[in-house]
């Protein structure tokens, strides 16, 4: 039965034109830190290595959501070596992480009319970004500063709504006067848009990492600066 060698999460995976069996990887990640989900993603790579492969052998591959739900899959032949090790590249498109937490995949041989189950082994973790520690002397500092960041704004647009916005004051002084037009940041960090709820804690924590930095020098920064969008990190 084949052994998991090795997966690799990545932005885009290609056989290299050097041959020899080497693969090109680019952008290999562990985590996705956004703060929002769900989080639509365009395009990934699974670069598979398995040991002690059969010739002829099928691989089947699961992708599951921390929920256990299954996202995709599909099967094929892997290329292998002289040496028993087989490769392979899997694209995926237009996956939506619709949770946090840990993606995993599990892995299934399919030879001479059994299926044998290799492994599950995890792909990512999806997760807000970490939550800053602003204590009160911390929040104290950064309030007594000049020129430095002590309020943002931004419009969230639901995922599955996108023609209605709340628009979000996210202050650190709980004084702060809200502009028109907007609403200061629910203290459960909860909205709702159209009768339906939405958990804004992944804002908050994107936004409190920037209190304190310098202000932007021009408009077109500051709403660089506020705009929300998908990332990922190593």
């Amino acid at each position: 039965m084949a052994i998991l060698k090795n997966v690799i999460i990545c932005d885009k995976a290609t056989m290299s034109q050097k041959g020899s069996g080497k693969i090109d990887i680019m952008g290999a990640f562990d985590n996705i830190i956004n703060p929002l989900f769900p989080m639509p993603i365009l395009s990934l790579s699974i670069v598979l290595m398995l040991e002690e492969v059969r010739q002829g052998a099928i691989v089947e591959i699961r992708v599951n959501s921390p929920s256990d739900e299954l996202i995709s899959k599909g099967e094929f032949e892997l290329m292998v070596d002289p040496f028993g090790v087989g490769k392979k590249v899997v694209d995926l498109e237009k996956i939506l992480l619709q949770e946090r937490g840990i993606y995993t995949m599990d892995i299934i041989e399919k030879i001479d009319g059994t299926n044998k189950f290799i492994a599950t082994t995890k792909l990512f973790i999806a997760e807000y970004p970490p939550q800053r520690p602003l204590n009160q002397d911390i929040i104290d500092k950064i309030l007594a500063k000049d020129g430095v960041v002590k309020s943002l704004k931004t419009e969230f647009r639901p995922y599955d709504n996108q023609d209605e916005q709340v628009k979000v004051q996210i202050s650190l002084d709980p004084n702060e006067v809200i502009e028109e037009g907007y609403i200061a940041m629910p203290k459960d960090d909860k909205v709702v848009v159209s009768g339906k709820e939405y958990d804004l804690t992944g804002i908050r924590r994107h936004v409190e990492w920037m209190f304190g930095s310098p202000m932007p020098t021009t408009q077109e920064e500051n709403e660089k600066e506020n705009k929300i969008e998908p990332s990922l990190n190593n």
